[in-house]
């Protein structure tokens, strides 16, 4: 089986074969609207061989096959990576993204370069393959043909503090991030980055939520005192708040509770609780709190923690972190790790396995827009079809015959009817010096021409009597 290196709806731009006087040597895929930052996917497992700058690419990324998958090398170019070299990959996984930028995408339009050799790689020639009638031939989509949870669409976040003053979240979106949640505050603690970081998100179009460090009313401040210094924070830019529940004092269910309603009674939503397994299991009092009533769960669990692109270390949509209760129910976001490579800096990364739309309602509690399949579209398409015929039925029979009929009546007063093309004209009218029947227009003209010849003659009457 192989996968497309990109996500349905791409087209190919530019074939395998002849092109401006010469041969090119791959395939490319462009999307309608720019195909800049667009995720690109391992069409077959294998061993990433290059992933770096390469001449003419910017940076590419080559996939060696073994014969137990189907062989050959494949090369993408134009690309930014989120693999390394050595990496084992599966088919269908996230290895990189599309570059958007031509000042280091080697100087092109955003777009996938695609090249399948037959072995390892060569030179230009008959090792070098056509993509589209070998091994992409029938292919399937990324997605198709999986589980629910591979299937699902992995958007990767960052939370973000005064901690990280000065990191560029519009580099972050470029590198394949979609989201950002913002500290307002610590206890009362007000964050003094939460503006600055918050404009730099939404102008670069992240989905955003803001997050409250709680505290232990036992550590010096009110909850009343701390929801009240968040709101200061915000100011007129409220957004969504997540509780982040695992200061080491402790805290009562109740907290929770209270903090969540100061919130809410001024108007800020909360999307839910924030927190670890063993704090929610065992420091929480009373027991294992049920944590519907708080909204939705977000889980922190690293495990090995390890270093690198959010994509290159996220341990799949499979992961069975992603099945652990807290509270009673299943992680909504998850924080896999506090050590990715983001826009040059170290940072916690978060996953959440769905869609944009279904992220913003997440946040939002606005009902997202269900994403339409192709036959869903189709059957839009067919109804508008059936609409746009009964609409044009109805004309026909209001509209279109009557006028019809009516015009067929003037034209049958005026000419006579039609016989094979011409008109009769009327038998009552007379004929003309051929013969023909008269239509009302000859016969005016006739009489026209008559009367001009009578008012001659009378003139010439009136002549001769004088």
């Amino acid at each position: 089986m192989t996968t497309m290196p990109v996500n349905a709806g791409f087209v190919v731009t530019s074939p395998f074969g002849a092109r401006w006087g010469t041969t090119h040597w791959g395939t490319d895929f462009g999307l309608a609207g720019g195909s800049g930052g667009h995720p690109i996917f391992a069409v077959r497992e294998g061993t990433i061989t290059h992933a770096g700058a390469a001449s003419g690419f910017g940076q590419w990324i080559t996939l060696d096959v073994d014969a137990e998958h189907g062989g050959g090398l494949f090369v993408y170019g134009h690309v930014i990576p989120e693999v390394s070299v050595g990496q084992r990959v599966s088919e269908g996984q996230r290895i990189g993204r599309i570059n958007p930028d031509s000042n280091t995408n080697g100087g092109v339009a955003p777009h996938l370069h695609f090249e399948q050799h037959r072995f390892v790689w060569s030179q230009p020639g008959p090792d070098r393959l056509d993509p589209m009638a070998h091994a992409l031939k029938g292919a399937t989509w990324p997605g198709q043909g999986q589980k629910k949870e591979d299937k699902m669409a992995t958007l990767f976040g960052v939370d973000v503090s005064e901690h990280q003053d000065g990191m560029s979240l519009a580099a972050a979106k470029r590198e394949g991030i979609e989201y950002a949640i913002i500290r307002t505050t610590d206890g009362t603690y007000k964050d003094r980055c939460y503006r600055s970081h918050l404009d730099d998100a939404e102008s670069a179009g992240l989905i955003t939520a803001a997050y409250h460090y709680l505290r232990n009313p036992s550590e010096g401040t009110t909850i009343a005192q701390q929801v009240q210094a968040a709101l200061e924070v915000m100011g007129d830019k409220k957004r969504p708040m997540w509780l982040d529940c695992e200061t080491p004092a402790g805290l009562h269910v109740d907290h929770i509770r209270e903090c969540k309603r100061e919130f809410e009674r001024h108007g800020v939503r909360v999307i839910g609780a924030y927190s670890y397994v063993p704090y929610w299991e065992g420091s929480i009092a009373p027991g294992e709190p049920d944590s519907h009533e708080f909204g939705a769960f977000w889980v922190a669990a690293y495990g090995s923690n390890r270093t690198g692109s959010p994509s290159g270390i996220y341990p799949g949509n499979q992961h069975h972190q992603w099945d652990y209760p807290l509270g009673n129910q299943k992680p909504a976001l998850w924080q896999y790790g506090s050590n990715a490579q983001v826009a040059g800096y170290n940072v916690d990364i978060n996953a959440y396995r769905g869609t944009r739309g279904e992220l913003e309602a997440l946040f939002t509690g606005q009902k997202t827009q269900e994403e339409l399949s192709m036959a869903d579209i189709q059957r839009i398409i067919d109804h508008i079809d059936r609409r746009a015929q009964e609409i044009k039925d109805y004309v026909d029979i209001r509209v279109t015959n009557p006028i019809g009929s009516d015009v067929k009546d003037i034209r049958q007063q005026l000419t006579g009817g039609r016989n094979k093309g011409e008109y009769p004209g009327w038998e009552q009218l007379g004929q003309d010096t051929q013969g023909r029947n008269l239509t009302p227009v000859d016969a005016l003209a006739a009489i026209r021409q008559q009367l001009a010849q009578i008012q001659a003659d009378v003139n010439g009457i009136k002549r001769g009597k004088k």
